[in-house]
């Protein structure tokens, strides 16, 4: 066959890899051997004759890697590969991402956090522990109902989230820097697209803004302390994005200052969290370990986009969930 020559490279953590993965990649690599490991010592060998790279490959090799035309990441994003080896960028082969497997899962995160703050579920959950029962007032409490929410980075995921914020009764608006592209992205969601540029006149009326925007090099730091200025005393930030896009320090003045009433957050700049970083003590901060994206079949609804896009790569046509290299999205 033509291609017995070439090799798909699968590079996954073990427990990450399905024992259907081998054959399915065989049947649908049309002659190419499959080679599943991430140890950089087994890749070497074979560096000239991968032409397909899927999942968390060693990305130092990948200017070693002179006839690999295609590579999909096994993550939402691109960031991770870009910002650290910005090398990848002048490099031939084909960028994709497992864009569409995350934005339920993401969603219900958000939302467990939110209603957990509305609702002073950790402090309820510290007074089982203590085993005292804790009664909350009304006043102490808020609803979801008629509140704004403003979503920066508005794309499949904010949509997701915009259709679960209409159930619960809020209004929602959404930033993207092209308001009439991927109008798709908004089906079932009564969100308002607006275009980013407007973030600042549309802060002050957010009760609730949830950052969703990638790491590029026009976004890191981009939500600083000019924008938590802008934002209501009593409003949330919100970021399951990505960390650098936050100033953090700025973000660590207004929750002191009470600038603003607190912050959810999945993702942080330094992941993990330091142990001597501020976030830690503050007691209007929400933080979860960036794992809002996690599914129990993540592995699996990764491989099938990965198939689908063989499919494709097989007959010539447009994969899907390509990304722009120099943009980084």
């Amino acid at each position: 066959m033509e291609n017995q020559n070439t090799i798909i490279l699968l590079s996954l953590h073990q427990s990450r890899v399905l024992p259907e993965f081998r054959e399915e990649l065989l049947a649908a690599g049309m002659g190419r051997e499959v080679l599943i490991t991430m140890d950089k010592a087994e890749i070497e060998p074979y560096v000239d004759r991968i032409e397909i790279g899927m999942g968390d490959l060693p990305f130092a090799l990948l200017p070693e890697m002179p006839n690999l035309k295609w590579l999909q990441l096994w993550s939402a994003g691109a960031d991770f590969l870009l910002q650290r080896f910005p090398e990848a960028k002048a490099l031939p082969f084909q960028l994709t991402i497992t864009t569409g497997i995350h934005s339920q899962q993401i969603a219900e995160h958000l939302f467990a956090m939110l209603l957990s703050w509305k609702r002073r579920l950790p402090d309820a959950f510290a007074a089982q522990r203590r085993r005292e029962w804790l009664f909350i007032s009304d006043r102490k409490l808020a609803s979801l109902k008629g509140k704004t929410m403003l979503i920066l980075g508005y794309g499949t995921i904010g949509g997701t989230v915009a259709r679960i914020a209409g159930s619960f009764g809020m209004k929602v608006i959404g930033l993207r820097r092209n308001p009439a592209a991927n109008a798709g992205d908004n089906d079932g969601a009564a969100a308002r697209i607006e275009s980013a540029a407007n973030l600042h006149a549309l802060l002050p009326d957010a009760d609730h803004v949830v950052n969703i925007l990638p790491a590029t090099d026009d976004t890191r730091h981009c939500f600083g302390a000019a924008e938590f200025a802008l934002m209501k005393p009593s409003a949330l930030y919100i970021n399951i994005g990505r960390g650098v896009t936050t100033d953090e320090a700025a973000l660590i003045e207004a929750l002191r200052s009470k600038q603003i009433a607190g912050a959810l957050l999945d993702v942080v700049e330094t992941e993990p969290l330091p142990a001597e970083s501020p976030l830690w003590d503050l007691d209007n901060l929400l933080l979860t370990g960036h794992y809002a994206g996690c599914h129990p079949e993540y592995s699996r609804m990764a491989m099938d986009i990965a198939l689908e896009n063989l499919g494709r790569y097989n007959r010539g046509e447009p994969l899907k969930n390509t990304v722009d290299k120099e943009r980084g999205y």
